[in-house]
């Protein structure tokens, strides 16, 4: 945990060890569709990325997370933000894939991403800002306010879980809960 706080302050050097951990994908129950539950994978590394601003790359921490009973897969990237012009402490990057003829369409929407203590814990939101850039591509920008960076540092150090809403394009909702 102390490595992955040096990580998540960009202090670290990368040693890429990949570790696998499990994922779990719910999908809401609808008017028409029965709700689901579909288990999967998430493996976590180190890797270089740049943290903007076309500063050179540095240590961030990746999870590519595969659900194959869906087709579905999300790469997460959590970096260092270096971009003076953005008022983060850090970014998360969320890249979905989805199968042709996924029957929600496509990702549409993440609101936000929580942190827990076990994978039935209510959670903590991180105090940032999510954008959707189009194509199951988002961005969340971590607020830089002091007191917010220490609480979104000590959630994504101390807890064991994350969880991350969904809203596809048909307006089904969905939940991707991911061990780390």
């Amino acid at each position: 945990r102390a490595r992955a706080r040096r990580l998540l302050r960009g202090r670290a050097a990368p040693v890429a060890v990949p570790v696998g951990q499990k994922a779990v994908f719910y999908e809401e129950k609808t008017g028409t569709e029965e709700g689901t539950v579909d288990t999967g994978a998430v493996v976590w590394s180190v890797v270089q990325d740049s943290p903007g601003a076309d500063q050179p790359a540095e240590a961030a921490i990746r999870g590519e997370i595969n659900i194959p009973d869906k087709g579905v897969t999300l790469t997460l990237t959590i970096k260092r933000n270096g971009d003076k012009t953005l008022p983060a402490s850090h970014i998360i990057e969320l890249a979905f894939t989805i199968p042709e003829g996924f029957q929600g369409g496509s990702v549409d929407g993440v609101q936000r991403v929580t942190f827990k203590d076990t994978e039935q814990a209510p959670g903590n939101p991180l105090v940032g800002v999510p954008a959707n850039f189009g194509d199951g591509f988002f961005l969340i920008a971590l607020t830089d306010e002091k007191s917010a960076v220490e609480n979104n540092l000590a959630l994504m150090s101390r807890q064991s879980w994350i969880d991350i809403p969904l809203t596809y394009k048909s307006g089904r909702r969905a939940l991707i809960s991911i061990e780390k």
